[in-house]
């Protein structure tokens, strides 16, 4: 399976807005989204910010889609995963699979994405990312 692109890194952090703030003042970030935990359910009932950093994005949690659906022991702060662009999230997820992959969530629709985040061999949390409308 080759990615599309990477996409993003995301963070978890205790203040939503203040980490937001700092990516816009010290990397020149600009705000591109902003989501509140009561406006959405399961993996988008979470605080995040969406960030544009140079030519990548930066999202920033509450807590991550994972935790949210309770596929996931709380997390601690810092860098929850990273994510790639995929063309079919089930196509990608059926070409990664195998004995030695866990999947931690997905797929699952978030806005106008399909999501699945699985376990590299160290433990890091990995995303597919489907743009679909």
């Amino acid at each position: 399976m080759t990615p599309n692109s990477f996409f993003h890194v995301a963070l978890k952090a205790d203040d939503v807005d203040a980490t937001a703030a700092f990516y816009e003042e010290a990397f020149d970030g600009t705000l591109i989204e902003r989501g509140h935990a009561d406006e959405g359910e399961g993996a988008t009932a979470v605080e995040h910010a969406a960030l544009e950093v140079a030519d990548k994005r930066v999202y920033v949690f509450d807590r991550a889609p994972y935790e949210a659906t309770g596929d996931v022991e709380p997390m601690p702060t810092g860098l929850l995963h990273f994510g790639f662009v995929v063309d079919d999230v089930d196509a990608a997820r059926e070409a990664v699979d195998g004995p030695d992959v866990d999947w931690v969530m997905g797929p699952e629709r978030f806005g106008d994405l399909r999501i699945a985040f699985l376990l590299d061999p160290t433990g890091t949390v990995v995303e597919l990312i489907e743009h679909v409308s």
